[in-house]
């Protein structure tokens, strides 16, 4: 087994699995840039305050079954990440707003997990719990534009091999590998009341020098669709899907049923407590998982500009 599997929805926590991916888990927190996803703040300092709990009590194989390989699975992860906006005032580039970010994430992952083995042997304990500093997500540059009705980004974000990692442990808080994506987004008013928005992205990891292990590449489109049923509240519809598009190899060897998949979709509701402080709520339901663990991840977001 290699150890490794993120705590999906957890910034970067890795437990003892070997399915997509490395262990069937990602660096990226899908789901957490469905909302506006193309509108960018406005100009000078924005913290965003992230709080995300991811609970899954099924892993699936490659036909979507649950996997034989455990006898028993129960994944929880908790996660809270302060993120840091800055929109350079004054800068234009091709017509943009340019916006820098970053994300230092804190997890707190408790993992169940028995392997199973052949009667008369009980299951193999690979469970665990950690706590601490997750890998940092760091966007060096953001391309905004603005519309009277339609708004886009286009930029890079990448994640960094920053949280703590041993090889031997079963839960780990970093992966131990890096990642970079190029990501475009846009929203969308088509009238006063409505908005449509959606984030595409696309990340390539390189390779886990501890283990040797190289996950393939993923792609992932978040989405939401709300209606303002009062001026400071907003309703709606929110998802992603999310698909590994390359196989894994390990020290070279491709690794077979690596690639893995999973759909999502819940309710999500914001209300704008003043001009520049706002809560919003999410619901994240996931189905037709492949090769990794199928929960359900609720999100709470504060922003505050500054």
């Amino acid at each position: 087994m290699i150890a490794a599997l993120t705590a999906l929805g957890a910034w970067s926590t890795h437990v003892d699995t070997a399915n997509a991916t490395e262990g069937g888990g990602n660096s990226y927190p899908i789901g957490v840039d469905n909302t506006f996803a193309g509108y960018m703040l406005p100009e000078g300092a924005n913290w965003l305050l992230f709080y995300q709990h991811y609970s899954a009590r099924d892993f699936k194989d490659n036909a979507g079954n649950n996997s034989p390989k455990f006898a028993d699975f129960h994944l929880q992860a908790d996660v809270i990440a302060p993120r840091l906006s800055y929109v350079w005032p004054g800068v234009r580039f091709l017509g943009a707003n340019v916006e820098t970010r970053v994300v230092q994430p804190v997890s707190a992952v408790d993992l169940t997990l028995g392997i199973a083995r052949r009667a008369p042997l009980s299951p193999l304990d690979k469970g665990g719990q950690k706590t601490g500093l997750a890998d940092m997500s760091f966007s060096p540059v953001i391309l905004g534009w603005h519309g009277q009705s339609f708004h886009q980004t286009l930029g890079i974000e990448t994640h960094l091999r920053t949280g703590s990692y041993d090889v031997s442990d079963n839960v780990n808080i970093g992966r131990n590998y890096n990642q970079v994506a190029p990501v475009y987004a846009f929203t969308w008013f088509p009238d006063a009341r409505s908005d449509v928005s959606a984030k595409f992205r696309y990340g390539l990891n390189d390779r886990n020098g501890a283990t040797g292990y190289q996950s393939g590449d993923e792609a992932s489109i978040e989405f939401s669709a709300g209606y303002r049923v009062l001026p400071q509240l907003l309703l709606g519809l929110n998802g992603y899907v999310y698909r590994q598009t390359t196989d894994d190899d390990l020290h070279g060897v491709t690794v077979p049923n690596s690639k893995g998949r999973v759909n999502a979709l819940g309710l999500f509701g914001s209300y704008r407590i003043t001009p520049k402080f706002a809560v919003t709520l999410r619901m994240q339901s996931e189905f037709g998982a492949r090769n990794r663990p199928q929960g359900t991840r609720f999100w709470a977001m504060l922003l505050c500009p500054f």
